[in-house]
């Protein structure tokens, strides 16, 4: 190697520990394009960190970045940081990329990017800091992250035997998650089973998230399940609970669409009412409305400017409840215990037996949700996460 050359790689080098970023790649792009081969492994390092400094660490444009990046993983090899910390130019370049492709929903690009990663070399573990108002918050693993990613990704673009794939591996390999990832990695896991046909496992992992995630959605995908398995009874039975739950309207419209398909032999007065709370909400929305439903309510005679979907809701949830509940006698007992944070507590029932509750399931007078008042109520499973074990709780809570 020549004088010259070692002589430029040494400024270059100086140029990017004062952090003349900005000098220090162009000479670095310089020498690299005349004598790539004169480069050490060390020299490699730098020109990868002054271009990381000045296209990745935060990206003002897109093009800058790839190319920066692409450029990284051509000098650089991903270095094996699964057993120890440490920092590599490479690993954190591709993971910025990786974190803004997702950010921009470019599902696409992340999974021809992601081939440029082995999750093998990628570190499991977490981190904590504490914010300025003193909360401590616990942040995903690049393992994690790059899990997460790529289960998405699987999902958005309908390659869902890779998201299976992908999410089963996640839950195999990550000890630790954070923000409840291993709960949407088994939803992925549920929703991908329901698009190719294995509608009974799906429902074993829909059952599984519903122990820890009350969301109506859950309850929604399992009626959803039960509905493709030729099940209308089961899944009546949750699509009634998933329209009970609490969620936005607007949107359960999927929802909806089921329970009236659920109901049309049977009540089809009611089934219609469902079609009208769609197109309500569509209207109120400002939505478009299919065809085949305007067509549907204007032969009902309905008021076809109606946009208060809430009452014809309220008029269905006496439908859903009684239903729902149409096999269980109601029970009655005394609220005994609200806990200091209001958000749940304990009800006695007449015979002596106490059965947890949560407030949101009080539909009575607020006013008089306190303790020593008597209640009727009705039982449901629930799931008690600290002692592993499924327990009844009182749910549709009314004074009395």
């Amino acid at each position: 190697m020549s004088e010259d050359i070692k002589k430029d790689l040494a400024q270059a080098k100086k140029n990017y520990q004062d952090k003349n970023y900005e000098d220090a790649k162009n000479l670095y792009e310089t020498l690299y394009e005349e004598k790539p081969e004169a480069f050490t492994l060390w020299d490699k390092r730098f020109y990868s960190w002054a271009l990381y400094q000045l296209y990745v660490k935060n990206p003002e444009d897109e093009t800058d970045l790839f190319e920066a990046v692409d450029l990284i993983t051509e000098l650089l090899s991903q270095e094996n940081h699964s057993k120890k910390d440490g920092v590599c130019a490479y690993t954190l370049s591709m993971m910025k990329l990786l974190d803004y492709l997702y950010k921009q929903n470019d599902y696409k690009n992340i999974l021809v990017w992601a081939d440029r990663l082995n999750p093998d070399f990628l570190n499991a573990k977490t981190s904590r800091f504490t914010t300025q108002d003193g909360r401590e918050v616990t942040t995903a693993s690049n393992k994690e992250k790059y899990y997460n990613w790529l289960s998405k990704s699987y999902q958005e673009v309908e390659d869902f035997d890779e998201c299976l794939t992908i999410s089963k591996k996640a839950l195999e390999e990550l000890t630790t998650f954070t923000n409840n990832s291993d709960i949407w990695f088994k939803w992925r896991i549920a929703r991908s089973l329901r698009e190719i046909g294995e509608y009974d496992e799906a429902i074993d992992y829909l059952k599984d998230i519903y122990k820890t995630k009350k969301d109506w959605f859950i309850l929604w995908e399992l009626a959803e399940n039960y509905f493709f398995n030729a099940d209308n009874e089961k899944s009546l039975e949750y699509a009634v609970s998933a329209a009970l739950s609490r969620g936005d309207s607007d949107k359960k419209i999927k929802l909806y669409s089921l329970l009236e398909d659920l109901l049309e032999d049977e009540y089809p007065e009611i089934a219609l009412k469902h079609s009208y709370l769609i197109y309500s909400i569509r209207l109120h929305n400002e939505w478009g409305i299919d065809e085949d439903l305007e067509e549907k309510i204007a032969e009902s005679g309905l008021d076809m400017e109606n946009t208060e979907y809430w009452k014809i809701e309220k008029e269905l949830k006496g439908f859903w409840k009684d239903l729902k509940f149409k096999t269980q006698q109601p029970n009655y007992g005394v609220i005994n215990r609200i806990f200091p944070h209001g958000k749940s507590g304990f009800i006695r029932r007449d015979d002596g037996d106490s059965f947890f509750f949560n407030s949101y399931e009080f539909k009575g007078d607020p006013n008089k949700y306190r303790e020593n008042v008597k209640v009727s109520f009705y039982l449901e499973e629930g799931y008690d996460k600290k002692k592993d074990e499924v327990k009844m709780n009182a749910v549709n809570i009314y004074d009395i």
